[in-house]
């Protein structure tokens, strides 16, 4: 692993603390107190509180959080969203977890559109989830300094790309949001007010760049904050391959139209992953029940690829209860 910079060091499974002042060590404790007394309202409030915890005990470093051997993630002292992580052992993102752990064994190559500081290009790329050639797109040229770190820290074993995924190639775009996790071609606040501008490039474009020309097998993660329905028009080499896409339904969209737009005009099959079991979806309209915090973003799986949809139908019809890891795995 290449260290970058002089970070605070937390390891992910302990919690254990070095490299750290003591005012920057009970800032740590006290935000790992928060991440876990919030993590089972989905860590609302974290923002809130580490920011406020990071003002009374304040600290330039970065975290360096050691998740395994092989895997580092860094993000900013007082990070008003990934400081949900300093929780030992903490789970992000569980259904997208679960998945990757699931397919450890199976060739495939990774694309994730919505990197951010790129936890789940870290993660792909590690040991244990199978070494997956991997390229991170992220649109933010903010986050994607974080990015590129972060793939330094990891020995660069990831492509990063700093465009928009959308519809055309080499197009320039605004882009907006108030939060880093939440950059976004859209405007959701109506606000007018653009963070900057970002080239776009088509999902088509990114498998050529990334060299992925060869791979048959993807898993493509989607969460480019309301511009998936754009992303996927630009992708048409890419659906003709066996592709998994892992995407976004958010809470506060009663239409579904992501979810809509991959069944009704892509052809695709949906899954969900909720309790530990797999489940598909028999119509779209069966999210009205499965999405019930307006807030919050739901992780799906669409694919119509018959090497993807034997195995997870496979899965919906005959879990086992063997587990690895607390995450059911696929014999």
């Amino acid at each position: 692993m290449t260290s970058v910079g002089n970070p605070i060091v937390v390891d992910w499974r302990t919690g254990a603390i070095s490299n750290a002042s003591p005012v920057e060590r009970a800032g740590l404790t006290a935000m790992s107190i928060a991440a876990r007394a919030l993590a089972p309202v989905n860590s609302r409030g974290i923002s809130y509180v580490a920011k406020l915890i990071s003002k009374a005990l304040p600290s330039q470093k970065d975290i360096c959080l050691v998740m395994d051997e092989d895997l580092e993630f860094s993000f900013p002292y007082g990070d008003a969203y990934w400081s949900r992580l300093l929780q030992p052992l903490s789970l992000y993102e569980e259904e997208i977890e679960a998945l990757l752990l699931t397919f450890v064994d199976l060739d495939y190559a990774f694309i994730d559109c919505g990197a951010n500081y790129g936890y789940w290009s870290a993660k792909v790329t590690s040991r244990r989830f199978g070494k997956r050639q991997t390229a991170a797109v992220e649109l933010d040229p903010v986050n994607f300094k974080r990015l590129r770190e972060n793939a330094v820290l990891n020995d660069n074993r990831f492509i990063c790309i700093n465009r928009a995924v959308f519809d055309k190639d080499g197009e320039v775009l605004n882009f907006f949001g108030r939060k880093h996790e939440a950059r976004s071609l859209v405007d959701q606040q109506v606000s007018g007010r653009a963070l900057g501008d970002v080239e776009t490039i088509t999902l088509d474009k990114i498998i050529e760049e990334a060299g992925l020309e060869d791979h048959s097998n993807i898993i493509l993660k989607l969460d480019v904050e309301g511009s998936e329905i754009e992303a996927l028009k630009g992708a048409s080499n890419l659906l003709q391959k066996d592709v998994l896409i892992i995407y976004e339904d958010h809470g506060a969209d009663r239409s579904h139209s992501v979810s809509k737009y991959l069944s009704e005009e892509c052809g695709m099959r949906l899954f969900g992953y909720n309790a530990d079991r797999y489940f598909e979806l028999g119509a779209v309209l069966e999210l009205d029940g499965l999405k019930p915090d307006r807030r919050k973003g739901y992780d799906f799986f669409a694919t119509q690829s018959r090497f993807w949809v034997d195995r997870l139908a496979g899965l919906v019809a005959g879990q086992t209860q063997t587990r690895d890891g607390g995450v059911a795995v696929a014999q």
